[in-house]
């Protein structure tokens, strides 16, 4: 039997690679002879720039940049000198991990560092950057990268505002005059599959910056910065973020990079499915083996595991679901290509220990998973 093993991690616990090399190991161990290949997956999150450089190589180039808080950090990104490409995931210089709990505000964050990894791209000669913009610690729309980029965002005064949330309500003027000359000769792509809109109810401030920090009253004044800021955008770049799909990601930062980089925004689920020629893997295969963190109903609105499910489904490749909790059993009943959905908890246990023997108990469920499929031979119809 031909197995394909492509999950996404299993967040807080294990990298993809990590819960594909635990499935792997544990189904070899009771069904020795199936044929296992393994491609761990990103959705433009954590782990993102690995998935794709085990697809393209390419390097991680390593700067300083500024954290959140506009600490000194190393930070890096891949650079793929054949196709003159820089993939950047803003995570790694603005990212929530990057502060302690009792840090994480984003009133005062700033995406200020994700710029400068961009400046650095830019003066290394890159006519393609890609951005992902998972896991986020701001809600700033990108003023903290833009300004890194020569942007400057003033009040009615002329002075110059710092580039962090709550600041957003002040600016009166953007002046683009000292902008890096290079950034109308590059192309740019921001690979997200969050869909909300710039502000509003179902927007950046109140759907996503309490996870950053914000309470009511924070949320109310981020809200209130992002109609300002694009009412301003509307009057000097022609461009209505409130109707850019996808322009409330990272906090604002897609709208940002839309406006400030004239940045075009892609699937990051499918653009990742593309580059790993999932149609042709799936092809040659018996079987997928799939799954996340957690599935639930989330899980069928776009994202990863939802789009290589269609694609199984297209293929006729049956898929096994595996996760570390499994909730709305009926929506996985629904798709059509799954067999089976299963999590890897093998006895009631605490989150804490779960996490801690996570990869344990993902080898486990891959050992079941073998006597299972070394007794029925799965074939494809």
């Amino acid at each position: 039997m031909k197995i394909l093993i492509a999950t996404d991690k299993f967040k807080d616990s294990l990298t993809a690679k990590e819960v594909c090399e635990g499935l792997k190991r544990g189904i070899l161990r009771t069904f020795s002879t199936a044929k296992i290949e393994t491609l761990p997956l990103a959705d433009g999150g954590e782990g993102t720039l690995e998935t794709l450089q085990s697809a393209w190589g390419g390097d991680f180039i390593t700067c300083e940049v500024k954290d959140p808080l506009s600490r000194k950090i190393a930070a890096n990104y891949l650079w793929i000198e054949e196709k003159q490409t820089a993939i950047i995931e803003m995570a790694r210089a603005s990212g929530i991990e990057l502060l302690k709990q009792n840090e994480r505000n984003c009133l005062i964050t700033s995406t200020y560092g994700t710029g400068e990894l961009i400046n650095d791209a830019l003066e290394k000669g890159a006519k393609e950057i890609i951005l992902t913009f998972g896991g986020s610690a701001t809600n700033d729309a990108g003023i903290g990268m833009a300004t890194a980029l020569g942007y400057e965002f003033l009040t009615k005064k002329g002075e110059i505002l710092e580039p962090i949330g709550k600041n957003l309500q002040e600016i009166s003027l953007i002046n683009i005059e000292k902008i890096h000359p290079k950034l109308s000769q590059t192309k740019f792509i921001v690979a997200t599959d969050v869909s909300n809109p710039f502000y509003g109810k179902e927007g950046a401030s109140y759907v996503f910056s309490p996870q950053k920090g914000a309470n009511n009253q924070a949320v109310k004044i981020l809200d209130l910065g992002l109609q300002n800021l694009n009412q301003l955008i509307k009057k000097d770049f022609n461009i209505d973020l409130q109707t850019v799909s996808g322009s409330g990601a990272g906090g604002g930062i897609g709208g940002g990079a839309v406006a400030f980089l004239k940045a075009e925004i892609k699937s990051a689920a499918q653009w990742i499915l593309d580059i790993n020629h999932i149609e042709r893997q799936l092809k040659n295969v018996d079987l997928l083996i799939t799954g996340e963190g957690k599935i639930d109903s989330q899980t069928w609105q776009g994202k990863l595991i939802s789009q290589l499910v269609l694609q199984a489904e297209q293929t006729q490749t049956p898929v096994i679901l595996v996760c570390g909790t499994l909730h709305d059993v009926e929506s996985v009943i629904a798709q059509h290509s799954v067999l089976y959905a299963s999590s890897i908890l093998n006895e009631p246990m605490n989150l804490e220990k779960a996490l801690e023997n996570a990869f344990e108990l993902v080898e486990y469920h891959g050992a079941l998973l073998g006597k299972l499929l070394g007794g029925i031979r799965l074939k494809k119809p």
